[in-house]
């Protein structure tokens, strides 16, 4: 069994029990826009899209794993911000995380780390020398897609979630 196939069995029984809120949708018969690394191009192989929410200490911290049409959306609008001499096209969104930061694949390098971006928090590029504005943001808060999305259906099933879940969305974040 697959980390996508054991994420969705956790996912699907934190709904069934009424912990969260969980849409999945079918995946469209075109060719994805972008494939990226393999347990994502998995899930996309199967679904569309997967939004997940839960009321937890007051606030709704949620994520969305994006189709085709929500891809190119989050990076027109939230990931691709233009600023002089600054860049943030190593970068491929793939799931809001809230309305103001995204997930995001650094695809300068081969194993596609994942990194949270928030409208705030840009972690660009030097667009003339490839170098960070801020070193620090170098490290990615998840070494893979399979390491973010298990991270993820833990945190969203878990009676106990950790310290960061409230905060999912807000800027400042950081990641054990």
């Amino acid at each position: 069994m697959s980390h996508v196939s054991e994420g969705l069995e956790l996912l699907g029984r934190a709904a069934t029990e009424g912990l969260i809120d969980l849409v999945v949708t079918e995946r469209a018969q075109q060719a994805p826009a972008w494939t990226g690394p393999a347990d994502y191009a998995e899930l996309l192989a199967v679904h569309g899209s997967l939004s997940c929410h839960r009321d937890y200490a007051g606030r709704t911290p949620r994520f969305a794993v994006l189709d085709e049409k929500g891809f190119v959306a989050l990076n027109r609008d939230l990931v691709h911000q233009q600023r002089f001499g600054l860049s943030t096209d190593h970068f491929v969104g793939f799931a809001e995380a809230g309305d103001d930061a995204a997930w995001c694949f650094d695809v300068t390098t081969p194993d596609y780390p994942v990194y949270y971006v928030h409208r705030e928090e840009p972690r660009s590029r030097h667009r003339n020398t490839g170098e960070w504005e801020n070193p620090a943001d170098s490290t990615p808060d998840f070494p893979s897609f399979t390491a973010w999305f298990t991270a993820m259906c833990e945190a969203f099933s878990s009676p106990h979630p950790p310290r960061w879940f409230p905060y999912l969305g807000e800027p400042g974040l950081s990641f054990p």
